[in-house]
């Protein structure tokens, strides 16, 4: 999928296209979730200070949007898509939301919300929840809390857990940000993503 993306440039919909037509070219006789999300930003979008986020879901839980005021958006797709290795003439779509500075994204797999006595409506509140709890801290304080408050040790599945925050972009580049590094070849015209942090977690 990786591959995908980055050699095609191609949105999120067409890259979940793509890996469905090729495990069925490699006969690939398994199912899987994915979610595709890029971060994009022009010039004038810089100027405005916002940034856009262009997602695409097969079947995996939704991510959530902690907004700097925290209130939180969970970006369910207005209808469910198939997993991929489902049917690879399905239409897959995209959508798109626009990120103000300091926002935060959350992508996460079904591990941390998924329990067996437990709707997964239920875990998804329980994770609204426990955000909320936990706004204003930093990426690390935030990724381990939510482990700490949802998983308590004891998963039911692998938990893998991503956290994005975007920085303000009229001050100075914070260090938590990282080293401002863009790879070689990048054509000059293609829109940069905004000044953005990670956190990953694995369970």
């Amino acid at each position: 999928m990786r591959g995908i993306a980055t050699y095609s440039d191609a949105g999120p919909s067409e890259v979940l296209r793509g890996l469905d037509t090729s495990m069925r070219l490699l006969r690939a006789r398994t199912m899987a979730t994915a979610v595709v999300a890029r971060l994009e930003q022009t010039s004038e979008e810089d100027e405005r200070g916002v940034t856009r986020m262009v997602w695409g879901n097969a079947g995996h839980p939704p991510p959530v949007v902690i907004h700097p005021d925290a209130s939180q958006v969970v970006l369910a797709s207005r209808r469910g898509q198939l997993l991929l290795g489902v049917d690879d003439t399905t239409t897959r779509t995209q959508q798109v939301i626009t990120l103000d500075r300091d926002a935060t994204v959350l992508l996460y797999s079904d591990g941390l919300v998924e329990r067996r006595d437990q709707h997964l409506d239920q875990g998804t509140q329980r994770l609204q929840q426990a955000i909320a709890e936990l706004h204003g801290t930093s990426l690390d304080d935030l990724c381990d809390g939510l482990i700490d408050r949802l998983v308590d040790g004891r998963p039911d599945d692998d938990v893998a857990l991503v956290a994005v925050r975007l920085f303000r972009q009229d001050q100075r580049r914070p260090p938590e940000a990282g080293p401002d590094v863009v790879p070689p070849g990048m054509p000059p015209d293609r829109p940069r993503p905004a000044d953005w942090s990670w956190e990953f977690e694995d369970v």
